[in-house]
C-alpha cells in the first residue's frame, strides 16, 4: 500500500474504524480469510452477492461451508489448496453471479497469512450480456431473412413498398394476373405503371413475350408497322416481311403505354384486335391470329379525351374491363425510405460500393412531394450517389429543391400549401448555419472550435454529421 505524506499515523483504533468505514464503501464483495481458512473480515457487499449468513462466517471454513453446501463453491478455498491466484464465478443460491478473485497473502517464511477475495455482481451485466447475445440471433435472423426476401425480390423481381395503398394495389394486381382480360393502369407520370404492367405478366399464367409499346414514343406514320407488322413491298424500304409487335407478343403480353397518345386512326384497328384476336400486316390480304393479353397505361383523362372527340368511347369501355389506379408517391410517404434505399443498394451493387444515406437526408426525402414520383426519386438518388464524395451522403448532397421545398398537396385541392419544418429540422438548420459562419469567420478549426466553446473533437463530429465540408 503507497501512503501519502498526508497520512498521519493516529491511535490504532481510529485507523481500524477508518479502514473498516472505506472497506465497506466498496460495491464490491471483499472477504479475508487466514491460511487454515477461517474468516477474519468481510464487508457488506459481500454478504449481499453471496448471500452466507453472517454467523456462517464465523462457524466454519471456507471448505466446511462448500462441504455443508452453505455456498456452492469457495474460490479463497481453491487459493488455500493450491498456494496460487485463483479466478473464478460463482452463481451463488440468491440468484446472483459472482466474478472472484482470490490472492494469497505471504509472510517471510511463505507461508499463507491470508487470502484476498474480491466478489464483483456481475448479475447484471450476465443479463445485458444474454440479451445482448439474443438480440443479436434475432438481428442474424432477421438478416438472414432480408437477405432471403432480397433474394427472392431478384429473383422474381418483385414490386419494392411498404405502405397501405400499395398492399391493396398489388393484392388487386394480384387478382386481375390470373385472367387474360384487358387492364387498364391510370397513374401519374413516373409511379410505376409500366413496372406493375411487367409484374401482371409475371403473375400470370402466360409464358410468352412481355412486348412494351410507347404509343406517344413512335411517330404517327410508323406506329401501324410497328405494332402490326408488314410484307414485303408494301412501302418503299419494305424489302423484306416483319412481324409486328402484336404477333411478338403472341402467348404472352403487349403493354401499351400512354394509350391517350394513341392516333385516332389506329384507334379502331386496335379495337378490331381486341374484338377479335387477329392482325393483318400492313400490305397483307390474310389475318393471323394472336393469343395475347393487353395492358394499357395513361396518365390523361380519358374521359375528357372522349369528350373531346380524341379518344373512341367504345375502345376505352374495352380497354377499361379491369382497371388499376396507382396511387403518386406523396399520398404514400411510407414508401420513400424504403424505394430510396433499394435504389441505393443497387447502385452500391452496381458499383461495387457501399455507400449510406444519412438519416437527416432520409427524414428530408420522406417530406418532399415529388412531382415527377418513383421516376423522379430514382433518378436524384442516382445523382447523389455520384456526385457525394463520402460513403455516408449528407443531407447538402441532395437537390436544393428537395432540401427546401416542403409542400403537400390535400385531397381535392390542386394548389400546395407550405409546410411548416419540425423543431428538429429548424435546429438542424440553424446549428450548421451557425457552425458554416463561424468556421468562414475563422483561420482554424481550433479557433473555430475556441468561439463555439467546444473542442475539436466535438466540432469535427458534428460537421460529419451535419454534412458540412
Amino acid at each position: 500500500m503507497f501512503k501519502s505524506p498526508h497520512f498521519k499515523a493516529v491511535e490504532v483504533d481510529e485507523i481500524n474504524t477508518l479502514f473498516n468505514a472505506i472497506f465497506n464503501t466498496s460495491n464490491d464483495g471483499l472477504y479475508v480469510c487466514d491460511g487454515e481458512g477461517r474468516s477474519l473480515a468481510f464487508n457488506k457487499a459481500f454478504l449481499q452477492i453471496s448471500g452466507i449468513q453472517e454467523h456462517l462466517l464465523y462457524e466454519y471454513t471456507v471448505f466446511e461451508l462448500v462441504e455443508n453446501d452453505f455456498v456452492p463453491n469457495s474460490c479463497a478455498a481453491e487459493t488455500l489448496r493450491t498456494r496460487q491466484k485463483h479466478n473464478t464465478i460463482i452463481d451463488y443460491y440468491t440468484g446472483k453471479k459472482g466474478m472472484l478473485t482470490s490472492t494469497p497473502i505471504y509472510n517471510g517464511e511463505g507461508d499463507i497469512v491470508c487470502v484476498v477475495s474480491n466478489v464483483r455482481d456481475i448479475t447484471e451485466l450476465n443479463r445485458l450480456q444474454e440479451e445482448l447475445e439474443e438480440t443479436r440471433k434475432i438481428n442474424y435472423k432477421y438478416k438472414e431473412a432480408l437477405y432471403q426476401m432480397q433474394g427472392e425480390m431478384e429473383e422474381k423481381k418483385q414490386l419494392v413498398y411498404r405502405s397501405r395503398e400499395m398492399h391493396r394495389v398489388v393484392n388487386l394486381a394480384n387478382r386481375l394476373a390470373k385472367n387474360d382480360s384487358p387492364v387498364l393502369i391510370l397513374g401519374e407520370s413516373g409511379v410505376g405503371k409500366d413496372v406493375m404492367a411487367r409484374y401482371i405478366h409475371k403473375e400470370s399464367r402466360r409464358r410468352g413475350s412481355f412486348v412494351t409499346v410507347n404509343c406517344g414514343a413512335i411517330p404517327d406514320h410508323l406506329l401501324e408497322s410497328e405494332l402490326f407488322g408488314y410484307e414485303k413491298g408494301a412501302f418503299t424500304g419494305a424489302n423484306q416481311s416483319k412481324a409486328g409487335l402484336f404477333e411478338l407478343a403472341d402467348k404472352g403480353t403487349i403493354f401499351l403505354d400512354e394509350i391517350g397518345d394513341l392516333p385516332f386512326t389506329l384507334q379502331v384497328k386496335l379495337l378490331n384486335v381486341l374484338q377479335d384476336q387477329k392482325v393483318r400486316r400492313v400490305g397483307g390480304t390474310s389475318q393471323r391470329s394472336v393469343d395475347m393479353r393487353i395492358i394499357a397505361a395513361t396518365n390523361s383523362d380519358l374521359e375528357k379525351l372522349i369528350e373531346d372527340k380524341k379518344f373512341r368511347k367504345d375502345l376505352y369501355y374495352r380497354l377499361n374491363v379491369l382497371q388499376l389506379n396507382i396511387p403518386p408517391l406523396r399520398k404514400r410517404p411510407e414508401d420513400i425510405p424504403i424505394l430510396a434505399l433499394n435504389f441505393l443498394d443497387r447502385l452500391n451493387k452496381k458499383y461495387k460500393n457501399n455507400k449510406k444515406i444519412q438519416s437527416m437526408a432520409i427524414e428530408c426525402l420522406s417530406s418532399y412531394p415529388w412531382p415527377g414520383n418513383v421516376r423522379e426519386l430514382k433518378n436524384v438518388i442516382e445523382r447523389i450517389f455520384h456526385l457525394s464524395e463520402t460513403e455516408k451522403i449528407p443531407y447538402d448532397a441532395l437537390p436544393h429543391n428537395v432540401q427546401y421545398k416542403r409542400s403537400e398537396e390535400k385531397e381535392g385541392n390542386t394548389q400546395k400549401k407550405k409546410e411548416s419544418n419540425s423543431l428538429r429540422e429548424e435546429l438542424y438548420f440553424y446549428e450548421r448555419q451557425y457552425i458554416e459562419q463561424k468556421l468562414q469567420e475563422s483561420k482554424t478549426l481550433k479557433e473555430c472550435a475556441q468561439k463555439l466553446k467546444i473542442d475539436i473533437s466535438t466540432l469535427v463530429r458534428k460537421k460529419n454529421k451535419l454534412g458540412i465540408r
